[in-house]
């Protein structure tokens, strides 16, 4: 018997995974369903089982190496087989060099660069959008990159392979936004002429935030729109209710929950923010599967509660609680982390009164939260203070305009002010 450990694919849009630590080592026997390694995903660090017993063979890969999903990393043999170490050559690893933490693709087989032709000529290029962020900030030509997805599609894999062999490599490439050439000069900032702290390399998920927020940012017109909301009711309302929740579940009533509770109820009314844009097509979602950004240690999380517009505020209260849970055990499943339609950030326990967020892709829309704050507010003609919290929404405005938001917000400041409009 011969079981291949391979870096599994968590989620649909994961195309690496960075090992993180072993939690067996080579010779060791281990034991199907048990912990075997932990990987670090753009989502979560997530602890693999291993797939069946046996004793760990031909361990390839090590901490902090970045490795395609599906590659095989290890094998677990019967314990009276005997194991031939030629097995190792036979898979592809994408392994951080320690002094600049890039990347280095030793493929099995050398391939030209051919770029793909479709008819009549005319080059047709598939990339996904990480690697097409990753080009475009390496300077590289896509076209003279060989992708090894299905016809030909380019993964982020392919490009840092590129980077390293010094292919494809264009000064000042014109980016194409809807049909337009944006000329991006290349640009070489200078470092301060000052003493070093420390190097911190970027990698693992910390790159992985950073390439898809420059995607965002450099793909997706933003436009924020904010409103003022006078939280008095759902104060009243979190102190109502909590007593009875935390007694049947021992968990509190957070007004993230509250949040995500009315949220889940509009966005039925305002399809078009609780969509995807691909580009050729707007998708509008069925269900309202909220991501709830969470940071975590030293870099931030997106679980996500999944057909929010199905439960109640207990089940939110739960469902939230659980997968926190799992995120700092690193149990997450794959539907824990991926198919969010809209997120909401909340920023207000670190004392942030209001912000802008940048917007998840392939969602359309989303919600930062700022910290609740007595304010002074004129009211029939005296001054009262009022637990004031602001929200601001950023759309996509390919997808959404400014009134599509404005609505929105309207409507949530309306059923945040009178919470009970939900029963």
């Amino acid at each position: 018997m011969r079981a291949e450990v391979i870096m599994p694919k968590v989620d649909m849009d994961q195309e690496t995974g960075t090992l993180v630590e072993w939690l067996k080592k080579e010779g060791e026997e281990v034991k199907k369903g048990e912990p075997l390694f932990v990987i670090l995903t753009s989502k979560a660090t997530i602890e693999i089982e291993a797939p069946e017993s046996g004793i760990l063979r031909g361990v390839r890969a090590k901490k902090d190496d970045v490795i395609p999903v599906t590659e095989i990393i290890a094998y677990i043999v019967s314990p009276d087989e005997k194991f031939e170490a030629t097995v190792e050559k036979t898979s592809q690893v994408v392994i951080p060099t320690e002094k600049t933490g890039s990347t280095t693709v030793k493929p099995p087989v050398e391939m030209p660069a051919v770029p793909a032709m479709v008819a009549g000529g005319n080059l047709q290029v598939r990339a996904t959008p990480l690697a097409r962020a990753i080009a475009r900030e390496k300077g590289l030509d896509l076209a003279s990159i060989l992708g090894r997805g299905p016809r030909g599609r380019i993964y982020k894999a392919d490009v840092l392979s590129a980077v390293e062999k010094g292919l494809g490599t264009s000064t000042a490439k014109p980016a194409s936004i809807s049909g337009q050439a944006v000329n991006v000069p290349a640009m070489q900032i200078p470092l301060p002429n000052a003493r070093i702290r420390e190097r911190i390399p970027m990698k693992g998920i910390r790159t992985v935030i950073a390439q898809r927020m420059s995607y965002s940012w450099n793909s997706i017109p933003h436009i924020y729109e904010s409103v003022n909301v006078d939280m008095e009711e759902v104060v009243r309302l979190r102190e109502q209710v909590n007593p009875a929740i935390q007694d049947r579940t021992g968990l509190k009533v957070s007004y993230t929950a509250i949040l995500a509770l009315v949220v889940s109820r509009l966005l039925p009314k305002h399809p078009f923010l609780n969509s995807s844009f691909t580009g050729e097509e707007v998708i509008q979602w069925a269900d309202i599967n909220l991501g709830i950004a969470t940071s975590l240690e030293d870099y931030l999380i997106v679980p996500v509660v999944r057909s929010a517009q199905e439960m109640n505020l207990e089940g939110i209260v739960r469902e939230m609680n659980r997968l926190l849970d799992a995120a700092r055990s690193k149990k997450m499943e794959p539907a824990d982390m991926s198919g969010s339609t809209f997120t909401i950030t909340n920023l207000g326990m670190f004392g942030i009164e209001s912000f802008t967020a940048i917007i998840n892709p392939p969602e359309t829309a989303i919600l930062a939260v700022g910290k609740m704050i007595d304010t002074p507010v004129a009211l029939d003609g005296q001054v009262v203070i009022k637990p004031m919290m602001n929200l601001t929404i950023a759309v996509d405005h390919r997808v959404n305009d400014g009134a599509r938001a404005a609505k929105f917000l309207t409507e949530l400041k309306s059923m945040l002010e009178n919470p009970y409009l939900l029963i």
